[in-house]
């Protein structure tokens, strides 16, 4: 689908908005339930989250410090094994990156078409289309999404234009691996053209993230969000890595103060605690098995795809089924562009899997 906007300066309309997980407040009003009874298993954020220590009273009191915000970029430099912390821009969640980074690539001069690999999180064309770019989005599957990317970046002319890619991708998790990966951004550069990678959901296994080899490859932007693996999307924080002229550059754009001074301490915090972290994604992989495990036991819903925080299926009944779990108090993601397909996130504490399992067997 080719979708062309107009020019730089006269944003489109957002029109009726794409429907997200999270939408608790939505979910409430349509079936009569108050939002504090529900069980939210729509998005792909951590239920498990990381434990926030009392914070000092003087970082909610004073302006946060420039040191500050050095000291977050390092423990999230040495957490995402990137090599310069002067390649990372810190934003209030990378859903900011995502919207103000189209009209600051257009404001470096780079005002040429974006590629979309769908299907994935619509906010990424939503924000180059309102930065004025003719957009494509291209639908792939896991299997064809590598050659996909390749063929574009290959094309002749183009200078400039932008491929963007979620990976794992939301909500297939589709992986290219970073052997790949590496390949295509070195495409990227040899043909003038550029990729964005968006690894928001990177963390579980982040053995395929090209944040390792960020500073060799010049046209190359990285997405990371703290929010889903840690659990803590309401502190807003989201980083992009690139190259440092340009990371000065996007971070001046973005403004002083962008980051609270108590995100910069829990942030910092979450980066550094190692072990947390690894115990974590062995606490998510056997998670990840229980929910197949108990939708295959209670439905004819067949796993189609996720990561280590969603999972996504697919069956004839799925809009029924979330429609049933909708009743009882229970959010899961369904497509627009496909009814048959349904998202879970991962329950946390044991009362929200004895309640999924009684709701499920109840179908």
């Amino acid at each position: 689908m080719i979708v062309r906007s107009p020019s730089l300066g006269v944003a489109p309309s957002r029109g009726s908005p794409p429907s997200h997980g999270g939408a608790i407040d939505r979910a409430a009003k349509n079936y009569g339930i108050p939002a504090s009874d529900w069980l939210d298993l729509s998005t792909g954020i951590n239920a498990t989250a990381w434990p926030v220590p009392t914070i000092d009273l003087i970082h909610w009191q004073r302006l946060p410090l420039a040191n500050e915000l050095h000291e977050l970029k390092q423990a999230a430099a040495d957490y995402y094994t990137i090599p310069n912390p002067d390649q990372i821009v810190c934003a209030p969640g990378t859903q900011a990156l995502i919207q103000t980074i189209p009209f600051w690539f257009a404001d470096q001069g780079m005002k040429a078409k974006a590629h979309i690999i769908g299907p994935t999180y619509a906010e990424h064309a939503i924000g180059w289309q309102r930065a004025g770019f003719v957009t494509d989005i291209i639908a792939t599957t896991p299997e064809t999404r590598t050659q996909h990317i390749a063929d574009i970046l290959q094309s002749p002319g183009g200078t400039n234009d932008i491929v963007i890619l979620v990976n794992p991708n939301n909500p297939d998790g589709g992986v290219i691996d970073s052997a790949d990966l590496i390949k295509l951004a070195q495409m990227a550069g040899h043909h003038d053209k550029w990729l964005l990678i968006d690894e928001a959901f990177m963390d579980c296994d982040p053995t395929h993230s090209l944040c390792p080899a960020s500073d060799t490859l010049d046209r190359l932007i990285i997405l990371r969000s703290l929010g889903k693996f840690f659990g803590l999307a309401g502190l807003r924080l989201g980083c992009a890595v690139m190259a440092p002229a340009l990371a000065a550059n996007l971070e001046d754009r973005i403004g002083l103060w962008a980051i609270a001074g108590p995100t910069l301490k829990v942030a910092q915090a979450a980066f550094n605690d190692r072990q947390w972290q690894s115990d974590m994604r062995k606490s998510l992989a056997h998670d990840g098995a229980r929910l197949d495990a108990m939708i295959a036991a209670n439905s004819d819903l067949a796993l189609i795809g996720g990561t280590a925080l969603f999972r996504l299926y697919h069956g004839k009944n799925a809009a029924k089924l979330a429609n049933h779990l909708g009743s009882r108090g229970i959010l899961v993601r369904l497509f627009d562009e496909d009814k048959d397909r349904i998202r879970f996130g991962l329950p946390g504490i044991e009362n929200d899997w004895l309640r999924l399992q009684k709701a499920l067997a109840d179908f």
